[in-house]
């Protein structure tokens, strides 16, 4: 199977970063065992939160567009080989951060490894290489299933592992992305065929923003991703600190609910979606997903125990995986081989650039009012259907 190696790819690439993600609001949040003393006010512990959530989006929204339009020109496989090397770097980095509690190493950290999981654009730009239009989506769907399956596993074991020190799933990171670069190395076989030359520019995100909402064929899909990943990326950034404080979660508890939504948007992009993408449009389910999770994300305000909770997250999980995979195959399906790099990388721009603006002011009111995640991911969520009614034109599916 010639997406085995990619999904592998995926996956550990995935798994890395969520052993880390569960200890970041205990480190930052908590008045015990985190980074700042104790005197320290839960407003500038949430702009702190807000910041270092924050600056892994910018990252990702400036690497996503250099790396897709470097893989159009040197090949996949270099590129992401040598993102796999950068992301083993910045945990590292991370690691002695928290050894010598300096937060400027800590943020450098994160930045790095935001860079490198701008891979995920070159990943799917692979999807692209090797698919056809009429198992495209399933193929993001798989891609999608091999990232949460990684993300299952990640929270899950980081959360134990932090059992034994915060800097130990920093160094777990660290060695399961080295690993990921010799498996892409060894195993992942290039998949571009023609290779284009592409100016490469550090801003090509800011640029590609732009792009994007001029682009006639996709600024109506464009927009709709823009607003849902504003609330979504609210959404998942901060629902730690609503489980703190409201089901006063620790940090094994809040990994076992990433873990556990991370194993239902598995389940549902990997298999339960793969017989409704016969009998629906790519469209029509995003159309359906956006308006579930609108409607599904406000009842998590009146849950006061972790059984109903976990209950609801597969009704979520399967609107998420109704967003995803149909929102890459539409906008890959108006692009030419040639510039599928380019395309997912402007995809991509677009989606980290929306999740990246929350954290870098919101985090104090967070901390505050922690029901702001579950109503301002709501709302954004009810805009971007009304939004896709109103700007999407259903014939692009068609061309």
């Amino acid at each position: 199977m010639r997406l085995l190696p990619l999904l592998l790819t995926v996956l550990i690439d995935s798994l890395g970063f969520g052993l880390v993600f569960p200890i970041f609001s205990p480190l930052i949040i908590n008045n015990d065992g985190g980074i700042f003393p104790p005197e320290v006010g839960l407003a500038v512990r949430g702009l702190v939160f807000g910041l270092l959530v924050g600056i892994y989006c910018v990252g990702q929204f400036f690497g996503g567009p250099v790396l897709g339009a470097l893989s159009d020109r040197f090949g996949r496989k270099k590129v992401l080989a040598g993102s796999m090397w950068l992301a083993t770097l910045s945990y590292l980095f991370g690691g002695l951060g928290l050894v010598i509690s300096s937060l400027s190493i800590l943020f450098l950290a994160r930045l790095l490894a935001g860079i490198s999981a701008g891979s995920f654009a070159v990943a799917q730009s692979v999807i692209s290489d090797i698919s056809t239009k009429e198992n495209k989506a399933k193929n993001f769907g798989l891609t999608g299933m091999a990232f949460w399956t990684g993300f299952v596993i990640g929270p899950f074991l980081g959360g134990r592992l932090a059992a034994f020190g915060f800097t130990i799933p920093f160094l777990a990171s660290a060695f399961f992305c080295l690993g990921n670069a010799l498996l892409i190395l060894f195993k992942f076989k290039e998949s571009l065929t023609e290779k284009k030359t592409t100016k490469i520019n550090i801003f090509h995100g800011i640029l590609q923003i732009r792009k994007a909402f001029t682009m006639p064929g996709l600024r109506g899909i464009f927009c709709v991703m823009f607003v849902f990943c504003l609330g979504w990326g609210f959404f998942t950034e901060f629902s730690p600190v609503f489980l703190m404080r409201k089901l006063h979660y620790d940090v094994k508890q809040i990994a076992n609910f990433y873990a556990w939504v991370g194993l239902w948007i598995a389940i549902s992009q990997g298999i339960i979606i793969r017989p409704i993408l016969k009998r629906f449009a790519p469209q029509s389910l995003l159309r359906m997903g956006l308006i579930l999770m609108a409607l599904m994300l406000p009842i998590m305000l009146f849950v006061t125990r972790t059984v109903s909770l976990f209950l609801l997250i597969p009704g979520i999980a399967l609107a998420q995986a109704f967003i995803f995979p149909t929102a890459a195959t539409l906008v890959s399906n108006q692009g030419t081989k040639e510039t599928q790099g380019e395309i997912m990388g402007i995809h991509n721009s677009v989606q980290w650039a929306a999740i990246a603006l929350p954290p870098l002011f919101s985090g104090s009111f967070v901390a505050l009012y922690p029901h702001l995640p579950i109503t301002v991911g709501s709302a954004c969520m009810f805009i971007a259907f009304f939004i896709f009614l109103k700007a999407y034109n259903p014939s692009q599916a068609e061309e």
